[in-house]
């Protein structure tokens, strides 16, 4: 009963919610108005249950930083990590992703197989401050250069200073043909995928009423889903 009290108030609340998200084309682009996969998912949802929505343009890490001190409910895209888990609360899934390392295919002619992340041992791998993969590739021993975006990974690996960079296929497929289109012949995507996962919301533990507004979520996004299904 109580549940379903605070649930009812919010029908009738002015206030908006603001999830944070960045650019990670085809599922986020934020630029003159917020679009992509996820993001119109998201405000979707928002309205089938009523609540106010605002998208707000973060870096990550003060993505991350910002849900976990409860300034914001929730940013978008994120995977579940062991380390996540602990310090938040996840939506139910929005979308899969494919996992793929793209490589330099004048340095790799033949490609390259693995079977572990230890394989790349001996490789530069480029990583983005802030991502799901980080804790992993530490603990496989990698050499990770640090950059803010997937595109310099990119650039940086069509100049042969890294050898592999990890990235969702779809993102890392629009990248290459918006911006590096001169190089699409020489880059290449490793044959085995190191996930196949869902994004969710990363939401706040700390948020006030977060785990009433998550609960609205979910439904709509579970009615959203069933309707997409008719």
């Amino acid at each position: 009963m109580m549940i379903f009290l605070l649930l009812s108030s919010f029908l009738y609340s002015k206030e908006s919610i603001t999830i944070a998200s960045n650019n990670y084309a085809p599922y986020t682009l934020i630029n003159e108005i917020e679009s992509g996969v996820i993001l119109d998912i998201v405000k979707e949802v928002f309205i089938e249950v009523g609540l106010d929505l605002q998208i707000q343009k973060y870096p990550w890490k003060r993505a991350e930083a910002s849900v976990l001190r409860g300034e914001i409910f929730a940013a978008a895209p994120y995977f579940k990590t062991e380390k996540r888990l602990s310090l938040y609360n996840f939506s139910e899934p929005l979308v899969y992703s494919f996992n793929r390392f793209f490589y330099n295919k004048k340095v790799f002619p033949e490609g390259f197989k693995w079977k572990n992340l230890r394989d790349f041992s001996k490789f530069q791998m480029g990583g983005v401050l802030g991502y799901w993969y980080l804790d992993s590739f530490d603990k496989a021993g990698l050499t990770t250069q640090l950059v803010a975006t997937d595109l310099q990974n990119l650039k940086k690996l069509v100049r042969n200073r890294i050898d592999f960079t990890l990235i969702d296929e779809l993102t890392g497929l629009k990248l290459i043909k918006d911006n590096l289109i001169e190089n699409i012949e020489n880059i290449g995507m490793l044959e085995k995928e190191e996930s196949f996962a869902p994004f969710y919301l990363l939401i706040s533990k700390s948020y006030p009423n977060s785990l009433e507004i998550t609960i609205k979520f979910n439904s709509g996004l579970k009615i959203l889903g069933d309707i997409r299904k008719v």
